[in-house]
This record gives C-alpha cells, sequence and structure tokens, in this order.
C-alpha cells in the first residue's frame, strides 16, 4: 500500500524568494569583518625571530663556500673571482630561502621559531617561483632605504592576514608551525 503524495498547504499561497541579500559589514566573497583575523597566524616575534635566524644561518654558510673564493679575490683573481663570488652569494640565497620554503614550507630558523609559509588563499605549499620571488622582493627591499623598513614592519598594521610587504607580493602568509 502507498501513500499518495500530497502537495503541502500553505495558508497564504505557496512561499516568496527573497532576493540576494548582501553579507554582513559589506564583504564581498573572501573578504572579512573589521577586527577579525584568522587562526594559526604567526606571532610577529617569531617572525621576527625566524628571520633574524634565518639571516645569521645563511650568512654562515655563504661564508664557508665564500671564503675560498674571497682568498683567491686577495691574491689578485681579478673579475673571475668577483664573479664567482657573486653568482656564490646568489645561488647560496636561492638554496637556503627559495628552495627551503618551496620544498619544506620554512627555512631553519622559521622552524626553529615554529614559522610556516603557506599560500594565502589555499593554505596550501607555496610553489618554487612564488619563492623566488618573495624573497627577491625581501632582497631587494633590504637596499632600499624606505622598503627595507616599510617591509618588515608592514606585518604589524595589515589586517587580516598580518602580511608584510614580500608576503603580498607572493600572496603568501605566515601560520604557526
Amino acid at each position: 500500500m502507498s501513500i499518495p503524495p500530497q502537495s503541502p498547504q500553505y495558508p497564504a499561497g505557496p512561499p516568496q524568494f527573497q532576493p540576494y541579500q548582501a553579507q554582513p559589514y559589506g564583504l564581498g566573497y573572501g573578504d572579512t569583518p573589521p577586527g577579525w583575523a584568522p587562526a594559526g597566524l604567526a606571532n610577529i616575534g617569531a617572525r621576527f625571530g625566524a628571520r633574524v635566524l634565518d639571516v645569521i644561518f645563511w650568512y654562515v654558510g655563504y661564508f664557508i663556500v665564500a671564503f675560498p673564493v674571497m682568498m683567491w679575490m686577495r691574491a689578485g683573481g681579478g673579475a673571475p673571482a668577483t664573479a664567482l663570488l657573486s653568482v656564490c652569494l646568489v645561488a647560496s640565497f636561492v638554496l637556503y630561502f627559495a628552495v627551503s620554503i618551496w620544498k619544506f614550507g620554512s627555512t631553519l630558523g622559521k622552524r626553529i621559531c615554529g614559522v610556516r609559509i603557506v599560500r594565502r588563499q589555499t593554505a596550501a605549499p607555496m610553489g618554487f617561483w612564488r619563492a623566488v620571488g618573495r624573497e627577491a622582493f625581501w632582497l631587494v627591499a633590504v637596499v632600499m632605504p624606505v622598503l627595507g623598513l616599510l617591509n618588515p614592519l608592514w606585518c604589524c598594521w595589515d589586517k587580516p592576514y598580518q602580511q608584510c610587504l614580500h608576503d603580498k607580493i607572493a600572496d603568501s602568509m605566515a601560520v604557526r608551525r
């Protein structure tokens, strides 16, 4: 025995559908309310400590590799020694910073301080070229007087993701490990 389907009875007729209403705070897709911060962001102090440790580790590694080239330059190596020293500088920077972030999500200093770098929109690991661009911007910003100061301080007032300028360029964010 089957029960015949019945149509619903509405006292005032069928329901009327309302048009789409805007989100609170006038936000669009992917925006966040004022004062809201995503859970899991890395502490600014941890980020600063990680960068200090990273610069120390990178410089020590670079110096160990570059010391023989510096001795060659001092002994009169000329243009070839200078070119090799420049290649050592760029290669060590890319290998330590960009490759570490691409492969592991963090460098040694970031790992010690509990910081990991991810894509902002997906929280997925960063690609190689995005990591290179992020670190190249940081390197360029260091030698420019105002930009060198603004880049690391930008995360102090950036909301909601606390991104530095090099994070904004690469669309990345620093999260707790």
